[in-house]
């Protein structure tokens, strides 16, 4: 199952969907471990719907693979032996300049949450799966074409994860609290978020108001609770943008 988040879906050009139309899906290919990299290669270019257009190793190879191989959609292995480069940094170089493809991250690791590495310009058309024995290759395929449509999936298993284990402050906002406070740490008030979101004003402080109580439970005498909520939000999520991959 396919499971989709933030769908906000690029319209392709007339041009692009004749030109789709005539031939499979054309997938950029990083993977370092060469067996896994020759299986899937071979999986993917057995079918109708997907054409594997370049098959690398290296984030260097990837890079220059782009620049002389036009292609849809990029399934990036997360981490990419020792090379300084994740697979999301890949990822991020190649939308700089090629900010219409897809982007696939497989990784054998759960990174829950993942999108909030990126910047708010560059979340849409981005996927996470993970590496497993079940891994059906029509699953695979449903990815790689959604993720080129601009849609965001998400593995389920790391959703899961991600409503049931996560026990930090920022884990225990909403998705709502959280784009409220990613504004609030920009330095935005409440009557500006709430132009910004959408929102009501009310609904804003209601909102606020919450994640105050749950970044700062006991807060100090006289201290200030949307300064000591902001830092400690900033914290949490730079400490998360740290973790290893």
């Amino acid at each position: 199952m396919v499971v989709a988040v933030c769908c906000d879906v690029r319209v392709p050009s007339p041009s692009a969907t004749a030109s789709s139309s005539s031939r499979g899906l054309r997938v950029l290919y990083v993977e370092d471990d060469p067996a896994l990299r020759g299986i899937l290669t071979a999986i993917l270019g057995a079918r109708k719907d997907v054409e594997v257009v370049a098959s690398v190793a290296t984030p260097r190879e990837a890079l220059v693979a782009a620049e002389t191989t036009s292609f849809d959609v990029a399934l990036l292995d997360l981490s990419l032996g020792d090379d300084t480069m994740s697979g999301i940094d890949v990822g991020v170089a190649l939308r700089a300049n090629w900010p219409e493809v897809g982007i696939v991250i497989l990784s054998q690791h759960q990174v829950p949450a993942f999108l909030t590495r990126l910047e708010d310009e560059q979340r849409q058309g981005w996927s996470f799966i993970l590496k497993r024995a079940d891994l059906h290759p029509n699953y695979l395929s449903d990815v790689l074409h959604s993720t080129a449509r601009g849609l965001n999936v998400i593995d389920p298993l790391m959703v899961k994860r991600q409503l049931g284990e996560d026990n930090s402050a920022v884990g225990r906002l909403t998705t709502r609290q959280r784009e409220i406070m990613d504004l609030a740490a920009a330095g935005f008030d409440a009557p500006t978020i709430a132009k910004r979101l959408g929102l009501t004003h009310g609904v804003v402080r209601q909102e606020l108001s919450r994640a105050y109580q749950v970044l700062v439970p006991e807060p100090p005498e006289g201290a200030d609770l949307r300064t000591l909520a902001v830092l400690g939000y900033t914290k949490e999520m730079r400490d998360f943008r740290r973790l290893p991959s």
